[in-house]
Order: structure tokens, then sequence, then C-alpha cells
């Protein structure tokens, strides 16, 4: 019942601000001030609310906040928008042993490229045809004109920009920007080399077998767990698996390090990384996988 629980402080503040006379034009302002009051809560409870309050009271609180289907789109809209800074800072580093790729045989990026010119043509001649004196609303067009060609390629480079990642005992599984299973190696039961190719899909794919993200309907690799791993997807709720199939340009790479890591794990543990402890705490964990 706590998700609803906006059902019940919405219709409140209403009546609190009429009780205290406010018009219209005072309600926009103090909503705006408390909606982005409320998003400053939610962004900093989301980012160390459970190394504080603890797992359980951080949601609770964060329910009463915002809608959980609100917070995973708003996560899922910062997670595309931040792509395009994130590809960049990958190209100032060099490539690191413990990513793998996995967007072989994606057209994502050949279907924006084709698509661009066409958004660039769009923006220019809708901005030609409206009269000189309509100034805000150029302004209006031509910034959905730029959000919408800054969506299309951070959609385009979400494989490319946020691959497969083993370290410090730890196995990261992607599906570009909005789907991401985090599983120690200690509970990896097996990884076999599994390909399969049905149709040209790119996403989480359920049905009757094994969870499956697919990159143009493609998977290499299905790993089996030993107890229900956690799977983000970007509005739904987190799934729960024990089996998952996911697409490796390398696959023999990767289960070779997936067996190494598991005999490294059993002889010598290993120690925290503060760095990224503390970039973990400061940003956004797809931006701190980048800086880190």
């Amino acid at each position: 019942m706590r998700r609803w629980s906006f059902l019940v402080t919405a219709p409140l503040g209403f009546l609190v601000g009429c009780s205290l006379g406010l018009d219209l034009g005072d309600g926009v302002v103090l909503g705006a001030a408390a909606a982005l009051l409320d998003a400053a809560v939610v962004a900093g409870v989301a980012l160390a609310g459970s190394r504080l309050l603890g797992k359980e009271r951080s949601d609770a609180l964060l329910d009463l906040l915002m809608h959980p289907v609100a917070r995973r789109a708003i996560v899922g809209e910062a997670r595309i928008l931040s792509t395009l800074p994130a590809a960049l800072l990958r190209r100032l580093r060099a490539p690191r042993r413990e990513e793998f790729a996995y967007h072989r045989g994606s057209h994502e990026l050949g279907l924006a490229i084709a698509l661009l010119p066409a958004m660039l043509a769009e923006g220019a001649a809708v901005h030609l045809l409206l009269p000189d004196s309509w100034f805000w609303p150029q302004v209006a067009l031509g910034v959905l004109h730029v959000y919408g060609i800054v969506m299309l390629l951070s959609w385009a480079l979400g494989e490319r920009t946020h691959p497969h990642r083993l370290r410090e005992g730890e196995l990261e599984l992607r599906g570009g920007q909005l789907y991401r299973l985090r599983v120690a190696v200690s509970q990896i039961e097996a990884v076999e080399i599994a390909g399969r190719r049905n149709g040209q899909r790119t996403g989480l794919v359920l049905d009757d077998g094994p969870a499956r993200l697919v990159v143009s309907g493609r998977t290499d690799l299905l790993l089996h767990f030993t107890a229900p791993a956690r799977l983000e997807r970007p509005l739904g709720e987190p799934l729960h698996i024990s089996e998952l199939a996911v697409a490796v340009d390398d696959p023999e790479r990767l289960v070779a390090a997936v067996e190494a890591a598991r005999h490294e794990t059993l002889t010598e543990p290993a120690g925290e990384d503060h760095r990224r402890a503390l970039l973990a705490w400061l940003a956004p964990a797809d931006l701190a996988d980048a800086l880190a």
C-alpha cells in the first residue's frame, strides 16, 4: 500500500494550498519548488539511503516520495541521457581486459546515423517556417529536436558504452543502458556456450526457457546461478532469475575469465576498491563505472 501513498500526499498538498488562499500562479511556483526538492531528496536517498537507513527503510521512504514506476522511468531517462558523456569518457581511456563487448551484428548505430540527416533537415525546416515573432515556440521546438537527437544517439550507443564487466569477484551483465544484472562469481554455478538466434529483436526476452538479453536475436552464453539473481529492467519490477542467456562477442574469453575469477575467489578474497566505493556515493552507478 505504501507505493500508492502519493494518492494521499498529493490531495493533502492541494487542500493545504487551498486553505492558505494560494492562487494558481503561487501554486505552480510552489509545486515546481516542491517537485525539485522531492527530486533532490529522492536522488540523495537513492544514492546513500541504503547505507544510512538500511534497504527496507530506504525503499519505504522512496515509495513515499515517488511511485516506483515514476522512479524507474526517471532513472532510465537519466541513464540514456548520460550515455553520450559516458561514451566520450570511454574514448579517453584504453580498453580494459575485464570488459566484454556484445554489440556485434547490432543495427542500432547504423539506423541512428541513417535517421540523423532527416531529423536535422526536419528541425531546420520547422525553424524556417515559423515566423520570427514566434520566439518561444522556436526555442521550444529547437530544444525538442536537440533532445530527440541526443536520445537517438544515446540509444544507438548503449550497447557499445555499457559492456559486460568482470572485476572484484563480481560479474555485471548488461543489455544497453536499461538492463543490468550483478552477481558474485561464487554464485555462478555454471557457464556454457550455447549460441542461439531467433529473429532480430534486441532487449529482454521472456519465454518458456531462461530469460535472455538478446542482441539482434542473438545469444551466445547461458549462465546458471546457485541462487536467484536480480535483473534490473526499465519500468517493470526487477526480476529474480536463476538462469540468463546473454550475447557476447567472444564467449570463450568470458567463460575463461569467469572460471579464473571463481578460482581466485576461492583462494584469495578480493579487497575493497575505496576509490570506486567513493564514486558510488557521489555519482550514479553508470557514471561511476565510466570513471572507475
